[in-house]
């Protein structure tokens, strides 16, 4: 304790001096800012931890305000905020001790992004947040105007982004090798270590509000200035996508409903939404009519229906894979249940067109049980549809955290479970068979407990009631 409260004490009287600001030029490339920028950062947080709020009110607050104020005045290269949310995800990856001094670096990274992010307009903003990194670069910042539409001058050598391009060009490897995380904690204030790889094509296709989502960068985007960016992409009024043609090049930049073509207004979120649920409402009507019909001779006019709406909802997922990434496609909590939606259909297809084939009434109606479980996975992805209101929203999140626990959970169960059922197994060797044994002991784990108690003295009349 009185270790800790010296070194806190001799940070504070670290004189400002020592922290030297960062030269970035315009041209340096996400690497270079990212390392340059490190460097603060770790002599800013030397040794005593601190939460996000505490930065605002604390000594290291007061050491991050020469840094954003330089930022603010002096840089203006477009890859700062994807340095800042890159270098926020290194340092939550290092190997910590346990005070948490790497994650209290990270989470001054996206104090430093937030607080820079306060000093632009709103044309800045667009351009920092919004647009796609090429060539670990991104597009220098013009004088055009996004808020005109107007599409900003690459360097020489970039790749346009399309519509196909991908959120990852690379595998999830290539993330780490832009930090080559399997080197050695950096314990010192510098972080020039060789082995940082130069790929340049490490974040291709990536924007610094996609990065700021993939890292977890929760208090960055949970602030005003960057949820009033993603309010307006939501509602259209931040669009990518001048045009739905070969030749449409993706530039973020305000709305303009007189010069927009009108089908891009497709690409909406808000709209999108809205055909999304009526479709799937469309896709759970003709469900129920093809199980209310269960037609075992012949495939009819309605399940023709559902094969094609089963093939357009598997075309759009795939596509969705294609366009995001892998990486950034399992964020999304429903993808599983689309998956699903998917594999029970096609298993019903092939089992269908199998027992049809073979005039086999077992296999036809084993393709109707098989579309009976599609129920479980579509009626939940309509309910999905209410998770745009705000409580229903946090709901899922909690959902989603009380899954993970429980996958977490379940090797603990799985030991506890073979523990059992061994003991017991031998213990009722001459009475009950193991199938016998394991399902008893399944229902005794899923809340039974009236049942071990009545078979207890059948398993042992001496341990049984004292294990059970």
């Amino acid at each position: 304790m009185v270790a800790r409260l010296s070194r806190s004490f001799s940070s504070h009287m670290l004189d400002e001096n020592e922290l030297e600001l960062p030269a970035i030029d315009d041209a340096d490339s996400m690497q270079d800012v990212a390392r340059k920028i490190s460097q603060y950062i770790i002599t800013a947080i030397p040794d005593v931890p601190c939460s996000f709020d505490d930065m605002r009110l604390s000594v290291v607050g007061h050491r991050l305000r020469p840094l954003i104020k330089h930022l603010s005045d002096n840089v203006h290269n477009p890859t700062l905020i994807c340095a800042l949310m890159v270098l926020k995800w290194h340092f939550d990856n290092l190997p910590d001790d346990e005070i948490g001094l790497n994650e209290s670096r990270g989470l001054a990274c996206e104090y430093v992004a937030w607080q820079f992010l306060t000093s632009l307009n709103h044309r800045e903003i667009i351009e920092f947040l919004l647009q796609d990194l090429s060539d670990s670069r991104r597009p220098s910042v013009t004088t055009e105007d996004p808020e005109q539409g107007s599409l900003p001058t690459t360097r020489e050598g970039s790749q346009l982004s399309h519509e196909r391009t991908p959120l990852l060009a690379n595998s999830a490897s290539s993330v780490y090798s832009v930090f080559d995380s399997r080197r050695p904690l950096n314990t010192g204030n510098t972080f020039n270590e060789p082995g940082i790889d130069n790929n340049q094509l490490a974040f291709h296709g990536l924007n610094a509000l996609e990065i700021a989502g993939i890292v977890l960068a929760k208090k960055f985007l949970s602030q005003k200035v960057v949820q009033r960016i993603i309010d307006d992409i939501w509602r259209g009024e931040i669009v990518f996508w001048d045009s739905l043609n070969v030749h449409a090049k993706k530039t973020p930049h305000v709305s303009r409903k007189r010069h927009i073509d009108p089908y891009c207004r497709l690409r909406i979120p808000v709209y999108r939404k809205t055909f999304e649920a009526v479709f799937f409402i469309s896709f759970l009507t003709i469900y129920y009519a093809v199980l209310a019909q269960r037609n075992p001779s012949a495939i009819n006019t309605v399940e023709i229906l559902m094969y094609i709406w089963i093939t357009a909802f598997a075309y759009d997922e795939l596509s969705g894979i294609l366009d995001a990434g892998m990486l950034f496609y399992q964020l999304e909590f429903w993808s599983l249940w689309n998956l699903g939606i998917i594999g029970v259909g096609i298993a019903f297809l092939v089992c269908r067109i199998v027992g049809l084939a073979k005039e086999s009434g077992y296999i036809i109606e084993l393709s109707f049980d098989i579309l009976s479980l599609e129920a479980l996975f579509l009626v939940p992805r309509i309910c999905s549809l209410v998770s745009l209101n705000a409580y229903f929203g946090n709901l899922i999140l909690v959902l989603k955290e009380m899954t993970k626990a429980f996958l977490k959970f379940m090797p603990v169960v799985i030991v506890l479970y073979l523990g059992f059922l061994t003991t017991f197994t031998m213990l009722a060797r001459d009475r009950l068979t193991l199938s016998e044994m394991s399902w008893i002991l399944v229902k005794v784990f899923f809340g039974s407990a009236t049942l071990g108690f009545d078979i207890a003295q059948d398993i042992s009349p001496v341990f049984g009631y004292v294990l059970m």
